[in-house]
């Protein structure tokens, strides 16, 4: 039987991260080096040796740029950072340049935090929209020829074909991707956003841009045709087997917007998606994310933004999408 509690983890993992809204004051401290650090109580009673982690390893900013931008317009500052819905350990701690940018900005802005999630809410979502219910089957639903790939894929990464067998082609397309990237040592415990919140320890309002329900709604309205060919794009890419995630890691890590732009395409480009597929799962969804945070600058707040990386890059990608509303850019 399937167990839909282990859905419901690889169902938030894979597709994003819901939100808390935490909000309380913020003391902006000196160490003994004199290196700015923030915490939620007076400077006095916490020091530097005792900070948590991600503050007090905190790597030494160098010539390097990384995937971060800031971004100007007459309405206010926002600062946008490309995150990894993977990661590892070792491309933590954050470099001082985000973290100070974080530390700068009034709002986090990221898609969603799960932790404020109840998992009674993440297994009604992921069992309305992620899996069949009326005793199909994948196999049922996708071609011959790409259920015998699914197979062999699955078997290569240790999934069981159970697990895969109730779910709906766009979801069995991630929960390949999630166990390709844990596979290679690259896990959503380490994806850029977590670890944005998780290593600065600092407590601020958060905004979040999605919902989980939403995205699985959005997922879930895809036809079935279409939920294949995200299904084939992730099968292909898996079967190259040829470093995706280092090579993106790697990319990431020294701010490299070209070679991000070339891996993202790589993968579309083994298999070009319908209109309606690139329109519903980037257009549209860079667009309304662009004209959201352009409102939200008005106000006269700094955000400090953490879209998926492979969003920002590209014609029309979230960066492009700021330039057309009067921002000025520069990558830091």
């Amino acid at each position: 039987m399937f167990h839909f509690t282990k859905l419901a983890s690889l169902f938030v993992s894979v597709l994003a991260v819901m939100p808390t809204s935490v909000s309380a004051d913020v003391y902006k401290c000196l160490d003994k080096k004199n290196k700015v650090f923030y915490q939620d109580r007076p400077c006095q009673d916490l020091t530097s040796a005792q900070l948590p982690p991600g503050l007090s390893r905190s790597v030494q900013s160098s010539d390097a740029a990384h995937f971060l931008w800031k971004a100007n317009s007459a309405q206010g500052t926002v600062y946008v950072m490309g995150a990894l819905p993977y990661g590892e350990k070792d491309m933590y701690p954050l470099p001082d340049v985000i973290t100070e940018a974080l530390s700068e900005s009034d709002v986090l802005v990221v898609g969603v935090n799960i932790a404020a999630l109840p998992e009674a809410e993440l297994l009604s979502v992921a069992a309305n929209q992620g899996v069949y219910v009326d005793n199909s089957d994948l196999s049922k639903h996708v071609t011959a020829p790409t259920w015998e790939r699914v197979l062999k894929v699955s078997k290569m990464l240790g999934l069981s074909e159970e697990t895969l067998r109730t779910q709906k082609p766009w979801l069995a397309s991630l929960s390949l991707m999630h166990q390709a990237a844990k596979q290679a040592g690259y896990t959503p415990e380490f994806s850029g956003d977590k670890m944005v919140i998780k290593d600065a320890e600092m407590r601020k309002p958060i905004i979040q841009l999605d919902a989980v329900e939403e995205q699985a709604k959005l997922m879930d309205g895809l036809s079935e045709i279409e939920q294949e060919q995200m299904l084939v794009q992730t099968l292909n890419e898996i079967e190259r087997g040829d470093g995706y995630f280092k090579s993106l890691a790697e990319a990431w890590a020294k701010g490299d917007t070209s070679a991000v732009e070339s891996i993202m395409r790589r993968r579309s480009d083994s298999l070009p998606a319908s209109a309606k597929l690139a329109k519903v799962l980037r257009f549209d969804r860079i667009a309304a994310i662009a004209e959201k945070i352009a409102e939200l600058a008005a106000d006269g707040r700094t955000y400090f933004v953490v879209l998926e990386a492979g969003y920002l890059v590209g014609e029309h990608g979230f960066l492009d999408q700021l330039q057309v509303k009067g921002f000025k850019l520069s990558q830091l």
